[in-house]
């Protein structure tokens, strides 16, 4: 009986410790100056009107997930870019990732077979950081084709001014 404990709780202590776009979420969602958006299913055709690849993308999508968080102090942003490079480490593949002095971008996907599952776009513009998460079954020639044309930096745009 004892065993049976102690093994249900190292499997709870392993399973929370674990690193998700969930957890970030769930994390940071009430900071201080935080915009956190999980938009509803109703809001997807007004997003889609931005372009037809978008529209496209947003047909095969489960969940988009928004968040605007300021970085406010140079520890705050490395805390927060450490905190998104735990969680696509967890079988993430880069599409894009540019770093330079003032800013860093970061595209990267969640593959299953030739199906991309899950899309984490992470922006970190001095003080300010996004994060864009999209859950779903995508075409992955689709993706890299959105991708190139830069469509996931305007998706990602039109949400900081909507929100």
């Amino acid at each position: 009986m004892i065993r049976k404990i102690l093994f249900a709780g190292l499997v709870l202590l392993l399973t929370s410790c674990g690193s998700s776009v969930e957890s970030f979420y769930d994390a940071h969602k009430n900071d201080t100056n935080v915009t956190a958006v999980q938009v509803p299913k109703f809001m997807y055709s007004l997003i889609g009107n931005l372009s037809p690849e978008v529209d496209a993308l947003i047909n095969n999508v489960s969940d988009i997930r928004y968040m605007n968080i300021p970085g406010n102090t140079a520890l705050r942003n490395q805390q927060i870019n450490s905190e998104i490079d735990k969680i696509t480490k967890s079988g993430y593949s880069d599409i894009f990732r540019k770093n330079t002095t003032d800013t860093q971008s970061l595209l990267t996907v969640k593959e299953k077979g030739n199906t991309i599952k899950e899309i984490i776009l992470h922006n970190n513009k001095g003080a300010n950081n996004s994060l864009l998460y999209l859950k779903g079954n995508f075409d992955a020639d689709k993706i890299k084709k959105m991708a190139e044309n830069d469509d996931f930096s305007n998706f990602n745009n039109l949400l900081d001014q909507k929100y």
